[in-house]
């Protein structure tokens, strides 16, 4: 599988379940009606441990799949690093990794 690294300052998309109601609300394991719709509490996503830029937080078209829209930090130098969500206090599991790789 060939994977790329996101570049400092780029705009990228985290694909997940499990971020809660949406406003307006959709029934559970209902399409959503309205286009994208965010959901209700605050999303916040970390880079090894540093927040990042949170661009939007909606459910997508897929049943019970959210995207998260974040900008990686322009200053965010070369590595590979935790990153997690979390919304109303419950986060993902700090074992994913996310590569940053300035231009080659």
């Amino acid at each position: 599988m060939t994977t790329v690294p996101a570049k400092p300052g780029e705009v990228i998309v985290l694909w997940g379940t499990g971020f809660g109601p949406t406003n307006p609300a959709v029934p559970a394991g209902q399409e959503p009606t309205v286009a994208a719709p965010p959901t209700q509490a605050p999303v916040s996503v970390t880079l090894g441990g540093t927040g990042v830029p949170l661009l939007g937080a909606v459910l997508s078209s897929y049943a019970a799949t959210y995207q998260i829209a974040i900008q990686i930090p322009a200053s965010m130098p070369d590595g590979d690093y935790p990153i997690v969500a979390a919304v109303n206090g419950v986060q993902s599991p700090s074992s994913i990794l996310l590569t940053v790789q300035h231009a080659q």
